[in-house]
């Protein structure tokens, strides 16, 4: 039986952008297509704007722009697409009561932001609802979780973080470096949240969250989406849904029964793990869960934890 999915981050942008003859619907090859969508029952899907790090500060503008723009029209205006774009409390209700597939921006590294806290509310106004600040490198704004030295917030990235803030934007910090996750709480008492990323404690990587970051979430009524990206679950040769519900068990163990869901990073994976290759797998995922940890557990996982997040950042 369908079991309905909300999916906090992939990749689909990034690859329409740089490929005119790749298509979201009909016959794709797309891990997160609209018919990989559709036979996963993925209803909620958080679509991330991906610009390389090492692209120049006003190339990295221009390509997220373009990005919004694949969004509007391959995505939420493709022809008799079910998917529709989501801003607000209530177009997600809208949604829900069309049965459409809501979809919802989000940046995945600042680095076009600069110091600019107007290039954010703009960003907002054309539909971006959540801010990773960094990519893997430093940039203007803060270390990623690749930068050695570690180090955390800019200036520039304490004032777009206040100026998010504001706005209502949800802060995502998957890719941001653990002296800059600290600060982040330090600014804000508001909801944050990790769109993919696993337990660091489950498998050693600097994508994944240390126990005082998931319990702070937590604490902060915040939300982590588990990720499908291999190198994050486990080593190599050992990377299988076995493995990922070892990172679920741990956050469940932590209490974060009510604020854990899924990031597949699909469209973005270099290691895909066995059995999740795309989002038609989320139907097998779902019959696992529901052997695993029963019917009620799954589909909070699955759907209503990151569905009441939504209803409690969105606008």
């Amino acid at each position: 039986m369908p079991r309905s999915v909300a999916d906090a981050h992939t990749d689909v942008l990034y690859r329409l952008l740089f490929d005119d003859e790749l298509s979201f619907v009909g016959d794709s090859p797309l891990q997160a297509s609209l018919q990989a969508l559709q036979t996963g029952d993925v209803r909620t899907q958080v679509f991330a704007i991906f610009v390389p790090a090492e692209s120049p500060g006003p190339t990295q503008l221009s390509q997220v722009m373009s990005s919004i723009d694949v969004f509007r029209r391959k995505v939420v205006g493709a022809k008799d697409s079910p998917v529709m774009a989501v801003t607000s409390r209530e177009a997600l209700n809208e949604v829900r009561r069309r049965d459409g597939i809501a979809a919802i921006l989000s940046l995945e590294g600042g680095g076009c932001l600069g110091n600019d806290t107007s290039i954010l509310r703009m960003l907002f106004e054309l539909g971006v609802r959540g801010v990773g600040l960094t990519w893997n490198p430093a940039n203007q704004l803060a270390d990623g979780c690749r930068e050695e030295r570690n180090a955390g917030l800019t200036q520039a990235g304490r004032e777009i973080v206040k100026e998010m803030g504001r706005l209502g934007m949800w802060i995502d910090i998957a890719h941001l470096s653990d002296a800059g996750v600290a600060d982040t709480f330090t600014l804000t008492d508001g909801p944050v949240m990790a769109s993919h990323a696993n337990v660091r404690n489950v498998h050693q990587h600097p994508r994944n969250l240390t126990d005082n970051t998931i319990l702070e979430i937590i604490r902060r009524q915040g939300w982590m989406g588990i990720t499908f990206e291999g190198s994050f679950v486990a080593a190599e040769g050992q990377r299988s849904m076995e493995e990922i519900f070892r990172h679920i068990d741990y956050v469940l163990e932590l209490g974060g029964e009510n604020h854990l869901g899924f990031g597949s990073d699909f469209d973005g994976t270099a290691h895909p793990v066995a059995g999740l290759e795309s989002a038609a797998d989320y139907t097998s995922l779902g019959e696992a869960m529901l052997e695993r940890y029963g019917a009620q557990l799954t589909e909070k996982m699955l759907f209503g934890n990151f569905e009441q997040f939504l209803h409690r950042v969105l606008p």
